[in-house]
């Protein structure tokens, strides 16, 4: 059943609305800055490269496709428009109608001509094949062609804007990085030093390949400049743990002398007071002590000069050393107090005896009074002879025992 005049009326008024808005948005699309600065006649210029020239070709192309389309879409609509406005204002025929119909919705577009390959023909037939498009199908080749170009075109445009913004910002993280690293004195780190060797080389590829680089940029800067991050901030902690352990080695040194000042004493006390006395143990050499102080401030000296890692391992061992001379300190006080402890515990021992003695009425056994006698005499006297004041308590307090089983 062929359209009435309202109908076709229609369909013209809504067909051009389609190719007003298809106008509209080739230009918007021709005005892109990625278009203008990448078309050239057609083709892509030949400073780019990579994905970027693959997509664009295919891009250029569609574009090339869509202006044609957009003729024939125009050149049909206007002969269209022609033929309605032709046609009298009573009594239209069918076949006025007709021929309007069928350039709006029957294959009426025809497109270039293919070339048949000789297999295909037989002796009679062309070698050249028409094709014919409606309408609709033209519509729907400029859609396709349309979103090819503009997703290309647009995703190069928000590549370079993106690029442009990493750009800035990758380069103050690299001065940043490497501002720290001078500050805390340290060797630049090898992966920054890589980092910005690939900022260089990526830096004068945006231009040529945007879509490819955008990839590269995290592929090839993030993971460096994030190792830099990691490694720098583990200096600062390192350096921070040194400051803190540099302000605690001073005290540590200080405790150390005077826990061996206290074994050189009690050292001296043994052998001025206490004869027959058990073991003892020299304190630490005074040149030990001394040596440690020089190693200390050798260590700051580096550390103040800016060298960390291996700063941080001779502290380390410095501070192992100080632990080690203090358990041999501690143990060698231990010892040079234990004669003078052992005396003391007895004086304490023979008095407790006595008070038991008073206590049983057996104070005044000759044999106890001249045991108690002998010890006094042994303990209060200088230099003790701690053997003989051992044997002298143990002897008075068996003897308390015996008298008081009796």
């Amino acid at each position: 059943m062929s359209l009435t005049l309202l109908q076709i009326d229609r369909l013209l008024t809504d067909w051009q609305q389609k190719a007003s808005a298809a106008n509209q948005n080739l230009l918007d699309l021709y005005d892109l800055p990625a278009y203008q600065r990448l078309s050239g006649m057609g083709n892509p210029p030949s400073n780019i490269a990579g994905i970027t020239q693959q997509k664009v070709g295919a891009a250029l192309t569609a574009i090339d496709r869509l202006f044609e389309d957009v003729e024939l879409l125009n050149q049909t609509l206007d002969r269209s428009r022609k033929l309605r406005r032709e046609l009298p204002p009573f009594f239209v025929s069918d076949s006025d109608l007709e021929e309007i119909e069928k350039l709006l919705m029957g294959k009426s577009i025809q497109l270039s001509s293919t070339q048949i390959p000789l297999a295909q023909r037989d002796l009679l037939s062309s070698n050249l094949q028409v094709q014919k498009i409606s309408l609709d199908g033209l519509l729907d080749r400029m859609i396709a062609n349309f979103t090819i170009a503009r997703d290309t075109f647009i995703s190069i445009e928000t590549a370079w804007t993106e690029l442009e913004s990493k750009l800035i910002s990758t380069h103050q993280s690299l001065i940043e990085l490497k501002q720290l690293a001078e500050n805390l004195r340290v060797a630049i780190p090898v992966s920054l030093i890589v980092a910005e060797t690939n900022f260089t080389n990526l830096q004068l590829q945006i231009d040529r390949d945007p879509l490819g680089i955008n990839h590269l940029f995290a592929q090839d800067l993030t993971p460096l400049i994030n190792d830099t991050r990691r490694e720098l901030a583990t200096l600062i902690q390192q350096r921070q743990q040194l400051q803190s352990d540099f302000a605690s080695a001073p005290k540590y040194l200080q405790e150390l002398r005077q826990i061996n000042q206290d074994s050189i004493e009690a050292y001296t006390e043994t052998h001025a007071k206490i004869i027959y006395m058990l073991p003892v143990l020299c304190p630490l050499p005074a040149k030990e002590l001394i040596e440690l102080e020089r190693w200390l401030e050798r260590l700051v000296t580096k550390f103040e000069s800016g060298i960390i890692p291996p700063v941080r391992v001779g502290l380390t061992n410095w501070l192992s050393k100080v632990q080690s001379y203090r358990i041999s300190a501690e143990s060698a006080l231990k010892a040079n107090r234990l004669p003078l402890d052992t005396r003391q515990e007895l004086r304490g021992r023979l008095d407790a005896l006595t008070a038991k003695a008073l206590a049983k009425g057996k104070a005044e056994d000759p044999t106890l009074t001249d045991l108690a006698i002998q010890a006094r005499q042994v303990l209060y006297n200088s230099p003790t002879d701690l053997n003989l004041a051992t044997n002298l308590v143990k002897s008075y307090e068996q003897r308390l025992n015996l008298t008081s089983d009796i």
